[in-house]
């Protein structure tokens, strides 16, 4: 029986050729589209659910970049009636970012940047990503900010805060550290993506 990620698999093609009706909809699919080629090849690159330090902190790293936009989509299409301010609140976020790169005095080729709106340096702060779990449930009613431990995980590899010497000087001796399972947690993202993609087009 095929997983959830081959099953959004077979699903792309159709979701290259939707129709997008809102911005809140094409960021889904753009997404879904760099989840495969992201998680696919983690997962040819790197087959084994158990991987030493040299392969996990290329995965993790990988897989972090994956987690962020993927909680933004279950807040976005969490209620069908808040999505279209859910991703205005993506969008400041964004515009917010952009700004402060923008605005980096030492940024070169600055001329052949789009110049940012003046407003975008007063936008309100995004909720942080654990907030915006606690902010939806699951199917079971429960607060959805059980997954934030695996955000976490991921940055410590992100930022270089997992490496060995870290620990022993921290600790005084051998310690272990989180390894993902990226299979499942990559099959539990294709299946939340393809709930997504039956509220945006339900299957006929």
């Amino acid at each position: 029986m095929p997983n959830d990620y081959d099953t959004l698999r077979s699903e792309l093609q159709r979701i290259k050729q939707h129709a997008p009706a809102s911005g809140a909809e094409k960021f889904f699919m753009s997404e879904a589209l760099r989840f495969n080629s992201v998680a696919g090849t983690v997962l040819q690159s790197f087959p084994e659910t158990q991987q030493d330090i040299d392969s996990r902190i290329i995965t993790h790293i990988l897989a972090r970049s994956l987690f962020e936009n993927y909680f933004w989509l279950l807040y976005i299409f969490d209620d069908p009636s808040t999505v279209s301010n859910r991703f205005d609140e993506l969008l400041n976020d964004f515009k917010s970012q952009y700004n402060k790169l923008y605005n980096e005095p030492l940024l070169p080729h600055k001329d052949k940047l789009e110049l940012p709106d003046a407003s975008w340096a007063s936008l309100p702060r995004p909720k942080d990503i654990n907030s915006m779990l606690a902010a939806i449930k699951n199917n079971y009613g429960d607060r959805c900010n059980y997954l934030y431990f695996v955000y976490r995980i991921t940055s410590f590899d992100t930022h270089g805060k997992s490496l060995e010497p870290l620990f022993d000087e921290s600790f005084n001796k051998n310690c272990n550290f989180p390894v993902l399972d990226l299979p499942k947690a990559f099959d539990l993202i294709a299946n939340q993506y393809l709930v997504i993609w039956q509220t945006i087009c339900p299957a006929k």
